[in-house]
């Protein structure tokens, strides 16, 4: 997908009026690389053991690797470009990449050490149980490198007859674009051609493909009937197929030429048998798109389910709601997925990315980002394609961008603590019967979003208070009240979003966030204590509507939610476990506490377990909420996640808040 213009201003200096708390540490003027910032972040904390596809990296790991920046040679690129893949997929639930399937149109270029193809297969080869992707660009095929004798893919030639591109009652071409009634000769040559690519990575892989992702922006593109229908080629086909309208006549026509280009490659290479085939913008948006329920089929199922890929690239704050031409706020996803959820298709794959300006100053800050991708979830976005475009240079600092790649992640994996209502629920439906993609409430600097399960009483409630600009001062969070199932809730907003779970189904009702530990701050500046609400538990003894309590203010039906206390009841042999990531405690020094926020009117006494190891813990009965300490020792092993255990040896335990830090002081709740 290439993207036209990009503001290129001096990001040695910064405006006065942003928050640089937005920013990474030392900007304008110290950097980090990559990879070095990436280590620095927390961990997104998915939910053990969780079915979400992986993320998909269309943020070029070569740029990321510093491609194009003073001083950084082709070779170390490469050698950072696999740095930042094993970085991405190893905490960062990536799938592999192998970027441009043009780089491998002769074998020898995939053979040769240095390439980057080459470094990429063999990665690939070295996790095979990491899932792979492969970015296909039709238009960029060049045939001229297989032996043919074109440099131009065909539908990108300007040499065929006058009668197979666009044009006027006259006969006179009025674009020399490729129309609808073109010969199938040319889409196979092409999917041939594409076929070539494929076949020197797959002789080479040891290992499957899991996706192969199309660039999709091919001519013939989709066009209004208003360039199409005096053409009288073009007329005499539609007719032929019986078909009376124009958008259905396109989109017909423009599935079956993608089809034809793709069965090349997909039905022919027997190694790909269970790899899906994607596209880019095969969605159900409002302008220049092809009919949805015929279009989609131009793609794969994925899980039994056709997948629509928006793109999402609002770029500046100010987008964050409307178009601005080719730059799509949320607006846009409301309307594709209205259209797509009432096809039976309940979940998505946008692509997504905050801005590409060579100052990050123009683009979304990491907070609003998160906020947004938060909400895609909730309407069905199982996971993305993340982008960033380095379009000339002088090329962005890969350090003032990296964290586009972490906000996706962090966003899904609160969707994976949610995955009941996720699989098995759905956005909610008016009184028309019509999908709400973007929920009512009376502040306009607000997007409520809400899905449903579809089993039980349950709803997932993800809210953003979002900002128009980076230099002016907007509120960080605001309370909200929104009617939902004939109460008024009253809600707290934050610009990095907050996710609730309002779980009607038991008496009383429980409502919890998923991602209260969540800062509005660069993530490089993220609190270094590991801080979780002791209700979001990884596993535990019995299910969430038991352990979970909540307590919230109830006046009729008003249900005011900002200042819920929400807890673990504990009684006697009752546990609930955490996954850590043991890097975050990396970021940490030697002893370690774990601090519990509990309240017991029996004496307290529960043991603590890590690594297999049992401690038991006991305290005096408290009749009020109080913060106990004690040591922690987590051993330094390969082992990435370790499941800390506690369980109650007492009846009554609550637990709030857990955290381990390297710190004895006590917080202040305030802050947490």
């Amino acid at each position: 997908m290439f993207l036209n213009g990009c503001s290129q201003t001096n990001n040695n200096s910064h405006s006065a009026n942003i928050d640089t708390l937005e920013f990474q540490i030392g900007y304008p003027n110290k950097h980090s690389t990559a990879v070095e910032q990436l280590k620095s972040y927390p961990s997104p904390r998915y939910s053990a053991n969780n079915t979400f596809i992986r993320l998909f990296n269309w943020m070029n790991p070569e740029f990321m690797g510093g491609q194009g920046q003073p001083g950084i040679t082709e070779s170390t690129a490469i050698k950072n470009a696999e740095a930042v893949q094993e970085e991405l997929i190893l905490h960062w639930n990536y799938s592999l990449v192998i970027p441009n399937s043009t780089t491998a149109s002769k074998e020898e270029w995939v053979n040769a050490p240095g390439s980057a193809i080459h470094s990429y297969i063999n990665l690939a080869n070295k996790y095979p149980q990491i899932p792979l992707g492969v970015t296909t660009f039709w238009a960029q095929l060049k045939p001229i490198h297989m032996g043919y004798d074109s440099y131009y893919p065909a539908i990108l030639r300007k040499d065929y007859a006058d009668k197979y591109y666009i044009k006027d009652s006259s006969g006179q071409v009025t674009k020399r674009v490729l129309n609808f009634a073109a010969p199938d000769s040319f889409f196979i040559y092409d999917g041939k051609v594409q076929k070539i690519c494929i076949e020197n990575i797959v002789k080479h892989l040891t290992r499957p493909i899991d996706i192969i992702n199309e660039n999709g922006e091919e001519p013939p593109i989709a066009l209004r009937k208003g360039l199409v229908w005096e053409d009288k080629d073009m007329i005499e086909d539609k007719n032929k197929l019986g078909i009376d309208n124009w958008h259905t006549y396109i989109s017909v026509k423009k599935k079956h030429f993608r089809q034809l280009y793709s069965l090349q490659f997909m039905d022919s290479i027997p190694k790909l048998k269970n790899t899906a085939f994607t596209i880019y913008a095969l969605e159900g948006g409002p302008i220049d798109r092809f009919d949805w329920h015929s279009s989609k089929e131009t793609a794969s199922k994925i899980k039994g389910n056709y997948y629509s890929t928006p793109d999402f690239y609002p770029r500046k704050p100010k987008n964050w709601l409307v178009r601005d031409g080719a730059w799509h706020g949320w607006e846009w996803i409301d309307s594709g997925r209205k259209l797509e959820i009432t096809d039976g298709d309940k979940f998505f794959s946008p692509f997504v990315a905050a801005g590409w300006a060579y100052n990050p100053e123009e683009d979304m800050r990491p907070a609003q980002w998160l906020g947004l991708l938060k909400c895609l979830n909730v309407v069905g976005a199982e996971f993305f394609y993340v982008g960033y475009f380095n379009l000339k240079q002088p090329f962005t600092k890969p350090e003032d961008y990296v964290w586009q790649a972490a906000m996706p992640a962090y966003s899904q994996a609160v969707a994976t603590h949610f995955a009941d209502v996720f699989f098995h629920g759905n956005v909610l439906k008016d009184e028309n019967e019509k999908p709400i993609i973007t929920y009512p409430s009376k502040e306009k600097d607000v997007l409520v979003t809400v899905r449903k399960s579809l089993l039980k009483n349950k709803y997932i409630i993800a809210i953003t208070v979002q900002q128009t600009s980076n230099t002016e001062g907007f509120p960080l969070q605001k309370n909200v009240e929104i009617t939902l199932d004939g109460e008024h809730l009253l809600l707290n907003a934050r610009r990095q979003g907050s996710v609730y779970v309002y779980d009607k189904s038991v008496s009383p009702p429980i409502f919890y966030q998923l991602d209260r530990w969540h800062q509005y701050e660069h993530p490089q500046r993220w609190r270094k204590q590991w801080i979780t609400e002791a209700e979001v538990f990884d596993t535990a003894s019995t299910s969430a509507e038991t352990l979970i309590k909540s307590v919230y203010l109830k006046k009729g039906s008003l249900v005011d939610f900002t200042n819920a206390q929400s807890f673990i009841l504990l009684n006697k042999n009752d546990w609930t476990g955490y996954y850590l990531n043991k890097r975050d405690m990396e970021h940490l020094k030697n002893p370690l506490y774990i601090m519990l926020y509990v309240r017991c009117k029996n004496a307290i006494k529960l043991n603590l377990i890590v690594e297999r190891k049992e401690k038991t813990i006991s305290d005096k009965e408290m009749d009020d909420w109080e913060w106990i300490i004690y040591p922690l020792e987590i051993n330094s092993s390969t082992k990435e996640n370790e499941l800390i255990k506690l369980q109650s040896l007492t009846d009554g335990l609550e637990i709030d808040k857990i955290i381990i830090t390297d710190d004895k002081v006590v917080p202040d709740l305030k802050d947490y």
